[in-house]
This record gives structure tokens, sequence and C-alpha cells, in this order.
């Protein structure tokens, strides 16, 4: 006869469920703790209880992100496509580890896989172009409008429930007008008829108080400036922002405005900024950067009371790449992402309409500050679910 050895049964521990552990903390607790996870988890968190969605989907939380210094970096990018009136915008959203990590042009590619994810909009929420926007915390403004459809009005999309709201309108409607933020005021300037509204060539937007006023640009008094202009297309540049003070070039000149008293001032005879050298730019620190329309990217010193545009050194083999280099590209991107330079660009040979390349640098200030110097960390490729796409841009928000 054959015995069976019954082995006693072990008992399974029993692991309480998320929700039940947190059940005896307060929200204050609870909310101190998920603020200091990465926002791309807060989907999936949202689905652990009814406690959790409330709590993640309310704006307090980003409040609290910023108060224990957890604001993350996101950048979206925006896609012009053929015979559609509005732009298709997407998110970067990182992703899993890669583990083949060599790319088709010699750079490492991004041991973190950026996913794209695109924003969904409804019939009343178009999304405009990027060209000219300003970024204030987790808000996005978009003032004015595209060539050639002037309009006063200003969009705020608000990146953490990426929803729109309408700010009150400019004074003056522009199109394609250039802006900056200084001292929590965003500057716009330009984009109207230099003879009509030059009193309001520049209009300031308090973000605090949400309201405008307006002055005029540089050489008010200066008939031939203005002449210059009026022949150039009314063609009149922020160039930078530095200690308090907006610089300007305007006639190849280079004007400071002072807001603590309301004057400006000519630095220099002929401004290092010019139309066919920089024309997108990011900050990052206390150093703006730049890239050319040929691919060389920039930053930007302060020499003798104004600023100097000077090149990036240490990128030859990204920019002479022959088949994906910068030199190849048709359309830039430049954001800070993470105390990285984040450069994208199109290239004019790729034969894939819906695939952008970006490239990581990291930076390095050298020689007592004189030089910077960049090192590719990593390049890769943005592949978007649309055929082809005529153009793009790339903003980047703190959230």
């Amino acid at each position: 006869m054959i015995s069976h050895k019954v082995e006693p049964t072990k008992k399974k521990k029993t692991v309480p469920e998320l929700p039940s552990m947190f059940s005896s903390l307060p929200d204050e607790i609870i909310e101190n703790i998920l603020a200091r996870v990465s926002r791309w988890k807060y989907p999936l968190l949202s689905l652990v209880s009814k406690r959790f969605h409330s709590l993640l989907s309310s704006m307090e939380i980003y409040k609290t992100r910023s108060q224990v210094g957890a604001d993350e970096t996101c950048v979206y990018v925006w896609l012009k496509l053929p015979d559609h009136p509005c732009a298709s915008w997407f998110s970067l959203e990182p992703n899993k580890k890669r583990t083949k990590l060599k790319s088709k042009i010699g750079f490492k590619r991004d041991p973190s896989v950026m996913s794209v994810v695109p924003i969904p909009r409804s019939s009343t929420n178009s999304f405009p172009d990027l060209y000219y926007t300003t970024t204030v915390g987790p808000e996005i403004y978009i003032s004015g409008g595209p060539y050639p459809e002037p309009s006063s009005s200003v969009r705020i999309f608000d990146c953490r429930s990426h929803t729109w709201r309408d700010a009150p309108n400019m004074i003056v409607a522009r199109e394609n007008a250039e802006t900056v933020l200084l001292d929590e005021k965003i500057y716009v300037m330009g984009g109207c008829d230099i003879d009509k509204y030059y009193a309001n060539w520049i209009e300031v937007f308090d973000v605090k108080t949400e309201s405008w006023t307006a002055f005029p640009g540089p050489g008010a008094d200066e008939d031939d400036l203005r002449n210059n202009l009026r022949n150039n297309n009314n063609e009149c540049y922020i160039v930078n922002v530095f200690e308090g003070k907006l610089y300007v070039a305007a006639d190849e000149k280079e004007y400071s405005y002072d807001p603590k008293n309301g004057t400006w001032k000519l630095v220099r005879e002929n401004s290092s900024f010019t139309t066919d050298s920089v024309y997108i730019w990011a900050k990052m620190g206390n150093v703006t950067y730049g890239c050319t329309d040929s691919g060389n990217l920039m930053w930007s010193g302060f020499e003798n009371e104004s600023i100097e545009w000077r090149e990036i050194k240490g990128l030859e083999k990204l920019r002479k790449h022959p088949t994906r280099g910068l030199e190849t590209g048709i359309d830039f991107g430049l954001v800070g992402f993470g105390g990285q330079l984040l450069v994208m660009w199109y290239p004019s040979l790729t034969k894939r309409r819906n695939t952008i390349w970006y490239a990581k640098i990291s930076v390095e200030s050298r020689r007592n500050g004189r030089e910077v110097w960049g090192k590719v960390e990593c390049v890769d490729a943005l592949t978007f679910p649309v055929e082809s796409c005529e153009g793009f841009g790339c903003v980047a928000a703190s959230v």
C-alpha cells in the first residue's frame, strides 16, 4: 500500500492593495507623495482608485509639484499638414529603455525611447501653428495670427489639462509677431503696419494682472529708421533679454530697452543678429541658444553693452553629416530639455516625409565664459502618424 504524503498548504502572503495602504492618510500627504511621481505615470495611477483619480485630476497637485521641485519639462511638437487649415499637436513622452544604441549616422541612439502622443482636438479648439510663442510655467501663450491672417487674439494652452482659454485681446491685430518673456511680462513686437501703429509697436502683457500696455519701438523720432523698416517689410527683431533689459535689432542696428525708466538706447550700429543668422532660439539657465537657417547652433554672450552671437564649438560631425546632418535640414526646432539642448530638424534628403530627427546636446562653458562647447549625447528620429508634413515647430513647458 502506497501512502501519499500530503504537504501542508502554505498560506500565501496577502499584499494589501494600494488604496488600503493609503486609506488612513489625509489627502494632503497622499498628494505630496503623488506629486513626486512622474506625470507620465498619472494616467495609470488614476485607475487605482477614485480617490487617486480625483487627486491626480486636480490642479492642486501641480502646485505641489512646483513647491517640492518635481516639475518636468514637457515638449510639444506641431506639424503643418498638407491641405489642413490647423496644425496637429503632439507631446513627446519618455518611454521604455532601448538596447540597440547605435544610430545610422554614427552617434549613440537615445537610450529612452520618446513616444509621439497625439493631442486630441475638438471643433471648438483648433490648434494654431507655433511660430511665435511664449511659455510661462505650464502655459503656452500664442499672440496674434499667422501670415497673412493678423489677429489681436491671445490663446493660452494649459499643458496640465490640455485645454485652451482666451486671454484679453491685444490693442493691435498682428501677424507673425515676435514675443519674449521678461519679468513675468510678455513683450509682443511687430507684425503690423509701422506707420499706422508705431505708437503701439510693442505691447506688454502683464501675466499677473492680465492687462495690456503699449509703447513705441526704437527710434521713434528717427524718420530714416522708420522709412527703412517700412521698405524692409517692417523687419524688427527681438534679439534677447539680458539683465532686465530687452534687446531689439532694427535696420541692422541694435537697441536696448529698459522697462524701469521706459527708455531706448542705441548700443550697436551693426547688430550681430540678422534674419539669415539666428531665427529660432531657446533660453536655458542664463544663456540663450539659437539655430541658424543653415543648421549652425549658436549661443549669445554680452559684450560692450550689446548681444554677441557665437557658434557652439564641437558639433562639426553632427552638422556636416551628408544625409542626416544639420546642414541638410530645411526646418528646425530648439528647446531646453532636462539641462540639455534638444535640437530637431527635418532633413531635405529623407525619404520618409513623416520623420523628424533630433539630437540631445550637453553644453559646457570654457575659457572663462568666452566659449561654449557642445557634446552630442544621442541622435534619433521621431516618426509621426501622418503621411507627410510641410513644416513643424516645438515648444517646451515646465509641468
